[in-house]
């Protein structure tokens, strides 16, 4: 990207931690940036990548106090639209903290572009009722199934569980809509996934996207730390086939350790993932995987 437009000169997006492709275009959240990162899809190669500001406030500089204030912006997903309302993309923030008990909303127009400005939403309400199910709150990923919209919790060594919160997806849309003071808290199911480990590390849910009929497809990384805020080494990463009722039903490894912490599927079929690799030297990558991958289908699922 042209570094003048990164607001700490940077050419490269360098923690792209949630992907969603729709219409014509390709959009990313970064977990520490305030913006929304646009490419378009007809030239994923060679493109140049365009920031929409979230919010005005800048983060500093400084690698710990921007850790510390920044919202962790660690899922995006889309709300398809209806006959009441457009299309829209939702930013969430981990939760892990405070600060980072917010969301922001982007209304679409019909080929996928940004149509509105965000809308800034407190989600503090809504995570304190998620966090009576699961300590060390840590949303990395959304998707909206059906008539749901999933959240997804991921695990680490001090909460090696996953979370999967299923909320009504229109009782969702009237919380995110109304006036803080006047939410509605919806209610909440709750189901622990196990994705077990690789060596000692709990695999953590990064990132989920639809795989038809119901299905789903996350990805998971077995990162070294024992909270939702500390960064450590990460020992893998793997893809991960669940049933409508959550159900692993296919695991794959990915080969070598760099962290995907987004996946979504193109109009053709490919899967397309991103990396971050926390560091702010070090480009994020915008990789594509043939999909399915061999052996896949002949996966049976695990007891």
């Amino acid at each position: 990207m042209d570094p003048a437009a990164h607001p700490r000169g940077q050419p490269h997006i360098s923690s792209a931690s949630g992907l969603v492709i729709v219409g014509g275009w390709f959009y990313f959240v970064a977990d520490d940036e305030n913006h929304l990162i646009a490419l378009r899809g007809n030239d994923v190669e060679s493109g140049v990548l365009g920031l929409r500001p979230l919010e005005e406030a800048r983060l500093p500089v400084d690698h710990a106090e921007r850790k510390r204030q920044k919202r962790d912006l660690e899922a995006l997903f889309l709300v398809p639209g209806d006959g009441h309302r457009p299309s829209m993309l939702v930013a969430w923030g981990s939760g892990s903290r405070p600060r980072r008990d917010v969301a922001y909303m982007v209304q679409l127009d019909a080929g996928g572009g940004l149509a509105s400005a965000a809308r800034t939403v407190s989600v503090a309400k809504l995570h304190d009722a998620l966090r009576s199910h699961t300590p060390g709150l840590n949303i990395e990923a959304g998707l909206v199934l059906g008539d749901d919209l999933c959240l997804f919790s991921r695990a680490n060594a001090g909460t090696p569980l996953n979370g999967c919160f299923r909320i009504g997806l229109a009782q969702a849309i009237d919380f995110l809509l109304a006036d803080e003071g006047r939410a509605e808290l919806p209610p909440v199911r709750f189901t622990e996934l196990d994705l077990g480990r690789m060596g000692e590390v709990p695999v953590g849910i990064t990132d989920a996207t639809a795989l038809g009929n119901g299905r789903w497809l996350l990805s998971a990384v077995a990162e070294n730390t024992s909270n939702a805020y500390d960064d450590g080494r990460c020992e893998g990463t793997m893809l991960v086939a669940c049933s409508p009722d959550g159900k692993v039903a296919w695991k794959g490894r990915l080969d070598g350790a760099s962290k995907v912490e987004g996946i979504a599927f193109d109009g053709h079929g490919t899967l397309w993932l991103t990396t971050d690799a926390d560091a702010p030297g070090v480009p994020s990558q915008l990789r594509r995987l043939p999909w399915p991958p061999p052996g896949f289908l002949r996966a049976a699922p695990e007891p």
